[in-house]
């Protein structure tokens, strides 16, 4: 398996909509802004395009940090493929289609828990993927 790799940020498409405030709150505590280095976020290609699968947090803070690359690896778990393909397609409708557009995009653990985690969980069970 290939090591990690970076890519331009722009090029590193979101697969959800929205972070977790309490989680990004906790990251900036141990977030280097002055040198970003962190453990590289893991990406597969959906349709065609670097998508993460995790790691949006990170790489939210790297971009803001104002890192132009994001540090990643392949993901090469076996992910529920056609769950993260419909989050893609919910990204893709509201516009969010780089780790930038997450700005403004941040809401406390509750809402997220709300409006992301609880959305995936229907896909997942209509998907037969939950």
């Amino acid at each position: 398996m290939p090591g990690p790799f970076r890519l331009p940020a722009e090029d590193v498409r979101p697969s959800q909509l929205y972070l977790n405030g309490r989680k990004l709150a906790l990251a900036t505590e141990w977030f280097d802004f002055d040198d970003p280095e962190y453990d590289s976020v893991p990406v597969v290609r959906i349709d065609g395009n670097w998508t993460l699968t995790d790691g949006h947090t990170r790489a939210f803070l790297a971009v803001f940090a104002g890192a132009e690359s994001l540090h990643v690896h392949e993901d090469t778990d076996d992910l529920p493929r056609a769950l993260y393909a419909e989050c893609v397609g919910w990204c893709h409708e509201e516009d969010v289609t780089q780790v930038r557009d997450l700005f403004g995009r941040v809401v406390n653990a509750t809402t997220f828990e709300r409006v992301w985690v609880d959305r995936c969980q229907r896909a997942a069970e209509r998907l037969g993927d939950g």
